[in-house]
């Protein structure tokens, strides 16, 4: 045999090595009998419809949603409609949660990553559990940080561990779970935006009513109706942008409405084009620069079920709900 020929012979056979060896590791990264490479909940996906429970634990306090009759509720917030979307999506990322590399086992890095034990003072990890019907404990583990990007740009992954285990992994799942309503419920006040408008009226104390009101002649036109005689107002376009900031603010919380002696500070009243009626009052906080606003009467089918509930806008988005003479004043 020649030398040249032994050497392509020996190259060849490097080569297949290489090949049987990477084929070897990739089987082995993605084979069922690995610890890595599987769902971190075997057999979670096919009891997701057991679910009716979802508990979450920090620092001795709990926050929980329920399933009733097919919906889902938080019982912390007076039973207020969690979103199903929302819900739906935390509990198939968990159920669908892959498990990619495995992460420290001491206790003491634990925290490292959020996951030191949720039961003490100032934790920064999530107890999840979920449960069934009859009280049975379908699945539970501690939440820690969010990684971005995990394999490409837009994925996410998460840290987590067994409440029995010290070991952590790194999973895939775009999870948003916490004790924040933003995590379970659409905090848009009004899901509208300035073309469902027909019509809004706004009555700031003694102050003269703000009407914006659609242009007889060209009704895809805002215009503002009864105003200062003389003054002129923003076109408009200037009107839309004031009525698109107004519907855009989302709540950072919400409660059972309060029974008030004072008059709101602001009553808003609206008529979408759908001809549907809202009815709204806003009451400055007396203990933050924020204010609750709650919807008073609606027969609008998308906010019936606020009726009875309050909602509160931090400082930045009440400035952007409340509509002042200056918002509407053209701009020279």
């Amino acid at each position: 045999m020649s030398r040249k020929l032994s050497l392509s012979l020996f190259i060849i056979a490097l080569i297949s090595m290489g090949l049987v060896i990477l084929t070897g590791i990739n089987n082995a990264r993605w084979d069922k009998g690995a610890s890595y490479g599987q769902y971190y909940f075997d057999d979670l996906k096919n009891d997701l419809n057991d679910v009716s429970l979802i508990r979450l634990s920090q620092s001795g306090e709990t926050f929980e949603i329920k399933k009733d009759n097919g919906l889902w509720m938080l019982v912390n917030k007076d039973s207020y409609p969690a979103d199903t979307n929302k819900v739906n999506a935390n509990l198939l990322a968990i159920a669908n949660a892959v498990k990619i590399e495995p992460k420290t086992s001491k206790a003491s890095l634990h925290g490292r990553l959020n996951l030191e034990d949720p039961s003490g003072p100032d934790a920064k990890s999530y107890l999840m559990e979920l449960f069934s019907d009859n009280g049975s404990l379908l699945a539970s583990a501690i939440l820690g940080k969010r990684k971005p990007n995990l394999m490409k740009r837009g994925d996410f992954g998460l840290y987590l561990r067994s409440p029995d285990e010290d070991q952590s992994w790194l999973v895939t799942g775009d999870l948003n779970a916490s004790d924040g309503i933003k995590n379970w419920i659409n905090t848009r006040l009004l899901d509208l935006v300035p073309d469902n408008i027909h019509s809004m009226v706004i009555q700031r104390g003694n102050r003269t009513p703000l009407k914006f009101g659609r242009d007889t002649d060209d009704a895809n036109k805002f215009i503002m109706v009864d105003f200062i005689e003389g003054v002129e107002t923003r076109t408009s376009i200037g009107l839309r942008s004031v009525l698109r900031r107004f519907l855009k603010v989302d709540f950072r919380d919400m409660r059972e409405a309060e029974t008030y002696v004072e008059s709101p500070d602001k009553i808003i009243e609206i008529i979408t084009t759908s001809k549907h009626f809202i009815d709204i009052e806003m009451y400055n906080d007396q203990y933050s620069p924020g204010a609750w606003v709650s919807i008073k009467d609606t027969d609008h089918p998308d906010q019936i079920k606020n009726i009875g509930y309050e909602f509160y806008l931090d400082a930045n988005y009440k400035d952007e709900f409340i509509i002042t003479l200056e918002d509407v004043l053209k701009i020279e």
